[in-house]
Formats: C-alpha cells, sequence, structure tokens
C-alpha cells in the first residue's frame, strides 16, 4: 500500500477526499448533463412566459399532419 503525505498548507483548513479517477470522470459527466438539462427547462419556461411557445395541437399539425386530424 502506497501513503501520501499531503502539507497542511495545502489543506488550509479545508476537507480533502480522493477518489479513483474514473468515479470523478463520471461524476463530471453526470453534473454536466444535469446542468444542460436544467439549462434547457429554465429556457423553456421562459420561452413559455414571452408566450413564445405553441399548443401541442400546432406542434402535432406542424411536424406530424396525419395525428393531428385525430387529436
Amino acid at each position: 500500500m502506497n501513503t501520501i503525505t499531503i502539507p497542511k498548507n495545502l489543506a488550509k483548513n479545508h476537507d480533502l477526499l480522493v477518489v479513483e479517477k474514473d468515479s470523478f470522470d463520471k461524476l463530471e459527466k453526470d453534473n454536466f448533463e444535469l446542468r444542460s438539462a436544467i439549462k434547457a427547462i429554465l429556457a423553456g419556461e421562459l420561452a413559455l412566459r414571452r408566450g413564445k411557445t405553441r399548443t401541442f395541437k400546432q406542434f402535432l399539425k406542424a411536424r406530424f399532419a396525419k395525428y393531428a386530424k385525430s387529436y
């Protein structure tokens, strides 16, 4: 087993955490995806408040006309 000594001046009254790089990379990726999703939700909320959205029926007519008839 290897021992690593971390000097006190690097810690400076902060908690230190050691994790495997693979675990950290996965967590970082998950956080990025979460931030992206939240940004998209906020953008949608803002568009809704500004009246720049369309109804589901309008969406169907524009993208899936054959389904809009039955809706």
